[in-house]
């Protein structure tokens, strides 16, 4: 199996500096693919990493809660063994990174409060695996249809999960940005884990609420059927501009190729 990946991070409209970022890595090579490339290659023995944070903490701290928390991961994922990462593999290393952002935020007084979301998944042996802390999110697409992976940890996805607000409502409520999780908030977090088995054609995006509060599920169909993933993710982020840019966006797109 080969992938094509793409991923985009940017500062939006009326933000003055990035809390987000992504990382795309390839675990069997050791390398960390750089920003904004399109790249395509074979899938190795223990996968293909991607992930998306979105920081919070003032004084730059969720700018570096969200790097500390890729960086480690990066780290815990590479300790892991030559195999594809089982689930509780890969939740324990979640569980690290956020003992880590947890720790530095005790250490540091100007850290104290930082947290991040973080959305992760791991391609391996034709199946995708998914991590999920906070309201970044996972979309998936196949044949023209996109769904949603994940659930927002926040109390606004609780009360679309429960059925008491639909998802337009949500994104109008004053409890969107109230999270019920962020990685390095707590001493200890609640991860989700999800899976899905690939085929040729499929595409995953990985996203911060800077793309998801301003493009619904219907928005997303026409841009993740595109051929060129970095034209995608471009567009992605421009109609999240073009819709008012109020915080950071961050895509990053995977296709089975």
């Amino acid at each position: 199996m080969k992938l094509s990946a793409y991923g985009r991070t940017d500062l939006g409209l009326r933000r003055t500096n990035n809390e987000d970022g992504f990382v795309i890595r390839d675990l069997t090579l050791e390398t960390t693919i750089e920003p904004a490339l399109v790249v395509e290659q074979p899938v190795g023995a223990r996968g293909v990493l991607f992930a998306v944070c979105d920081g919070m903490g003032g004084h730059h701290a969720g700018e570096i809660a969200s790097s500390l928390a890729l960086e480690t991961l990066e780290m815990e994922m590479q300790r892991l063994s030559d195999a594809c990462p089982r689930p509780e593999l890969f939740k324990k290393a979640v569980e690290a990174v956020n003992r880590r952002v947890w720790t530095e935020s005790l250490l540091h007084p100007k850290l104290s409060g930082m947290g991040t979301t973080l959305t992760a998944a791991i391609v391996c042996q034709e199946r995708v695996l998914i991590a999920h802390v906070g309201d970044s999110r996972a979309y998936f697409a196949r044949g023209g249809r996109v769904e949603q992976i994940t659930r927002d940890q926040s109390i606004a996805g609780q009360l679309v999960a429960s059925g008491a607000m639909t998802e337009e409502e949500a994104q109008r409520t004053p409890f969107r940005h109230v999270l019920l999780q962020a990685v390095g908030l707590k001493e200890k977090v609640e991860i989700a884990l999800d899976g899905i088995d690939l085929v040729r054609g499929d595409t995953l995006l990985l996203c911060s609420d800077g793309l998801s509060g301003k493009v619904g599920i219907e928005g997303l169909s026409g841009p993740l059927a595109g051929a060129d993933l970095k034209v995608s993710g471009d567009a992605l982020v421009a109609l999240a501009n073009e819709r008012g840019g109020d915080d950071n966006i961050t895509v990053v797109l995977v296709r089975v190729s």
